[in-house]
């Protein structure tokens, strides 16, 4: 089987967001490198297929990572294994094997699923091309790590082999190009153009529209000439570009060491102590905050209420710098990213006077949009002109 895959890959220091083939994947960013598998009695294979994502094992021979076999997101979270993860603001993206071992077993397991769905059986062998658009940290991205982080994708091919209990399936992924963008860019053409390249409508919009009296029909073409600051609030940084159309503004270049993760990291010790365990990592925390049906929820919530706030001072005093950077010349500021959803309650209200203050629009991405936001972007960039553009002038300078 061979397969043609557009991949948005969003590597988040908390969750990993990816549209694969058109498909949203949304898992840990976490993964553990393991000696054996985990199943050792006979189970069907065939059992595996639908929930893949949620069960990812695979063994990796890549010329980009240590070679050997893994536990990937969700699984690798609950296993009680020693996890690798993201440390945020210390890890340099583009230097680790983490994002690399999880964009490639999360394609692998798509080409499986996929082949199953074509083929009606367990396949043997899946050849995948990928062409596909990622992302650095604006302050981790340069000409020199991006070109690094790029090539350590399109160099060789990585064979991947996805585990169905104990029958294997071999993949192997080539990437004919990928481009790597600053953090945060990717949103514009999410703003504007929805997965078919129409102009972006609906529930997206809706509290905007309320909050500015816009009662006529809306669309994302309202943003495709607006001067935007970015406020993109990761879990271990937050990025404050600014664009204007479909253009990033390099002198504008921003992004600071905040984000809910360094939150949790300071209510972690005071959860772990009221929950009674000695250690649990930051990824728990994060999926325990997702479910207010937790039995740890409200005590989670309490532990991360001043750290929360103090992270919302800093993102308030760097989102004033930008502004006066760019002498208040911007026509809205649109906040976004997983940090938006658990800082909402203290950073909307200030946001919005501060808008009401300096003459500017905001628009609060709603919390089912923040965090698909970016792999949305991506997945757009990795379909249109401009990545075509890029990926043929790539192919004659080679």
């Amino acid at each position: 089987m061979n397969y043609h895959f557009f991949v948005g890959n969003d590597n988040g220091n908390s969750e990993h967001d990816l549209i694969i083939d058109g498909k949203l994947i949304q898992q840990p960013n976490v993964n553990c490198m393991v000696d054996e598998l985990p199943w050792s009695e006979e189970q069907s294979p065939e059992s595996f297929i639908k929930n893949l994502q949620d069960q990812l094992v695979v063994t990796i021979d890549s010329p980009a990572a240590r070679p050997g076999m893994y536990y990937v997101g969700k699984f690798a979270l609950e296993s009680g294994e020693i996890l690798d993860n993201l440390q945020i603001g210390i890890d340099l993206k583009s230097d680790m094997d983490l994002p690399v071992v999880n964009t490639l077993a999360q394609i692998a397991a798509i080409a499986v699923q996929k082949a199953f769905e074509d083929e009606k059986k367990i396949p043997e062998r899946v050849d995948v091309e990928a062409d596909m658009a990622t992302a650095l940290p604006v302050t981790q991205h340069t000409d020199e790590t991006s070109a690094k982080f790029e090539k350590r994708f399109m160099t060789g091919t990585h064979h991947v082999t996805v585990h169905l209990g104990i029958q294997r399936v071999t993949v192997n992924v080539a990437f004919p190009f990928a481009k790597v963008v600053p953090e945060a860019t990717p949103v514009i053409f999410t703003l504007q153009k929805d997965g078919e390249g129409n102009w972006r409508d609906g529930e997206i919009f809706r509290e905007f529209m309320e909050s500015y009296g816009i009662e006529k029909k809306f669309n994302g073409s309202y943003f495709k000439d607006k001067r935007i600051l970015h406020v993109d609030i990761g879990d271990g940084s937050t990025e404050y570009p600014i664009t204007e159309g479909n253009k990033f503004l390099r002198q504008f270049v921003h992004g600071s060491h905040h984000g809910a993760g360094y939150a949790i990291e300071e209510a972690l010790d005071e959860f772990n102590r009221l929950i009674h365990l000695p250690d649990s990592p930051r990824q728990f925390f994060s999926d325990v905050i997702k479910n207010p049906k937790h039995k740890y929820y409200a005590r989670a919530i309490k532990t991360l209420k001043r750290p929360l706030e103090s992270q919302v001072k800093q993102i308030m005093q760097n989102v004033k710098r930008q502004l006066t950077k760019a002498r208040n010349e911007i026509d809205l500021i649109c906040v976004y990213g997983g940090g938006s959803i658990l800082m909402r309650s203290i950073l909307h209200p200030q946001l919005a006077e501060l808008c009401e203050e300096r003459e500017l629009q905001l628009l609060y991405i709603p919390a089912e949009y923040a965090v698909q936001l970016n792999a949305m972007g991506l997945d757009a960039f990795a379909r249109g002109k401009i990545y075509d553009a890029l990926k043929s002038k790539a192919s004659q300078t080679a």
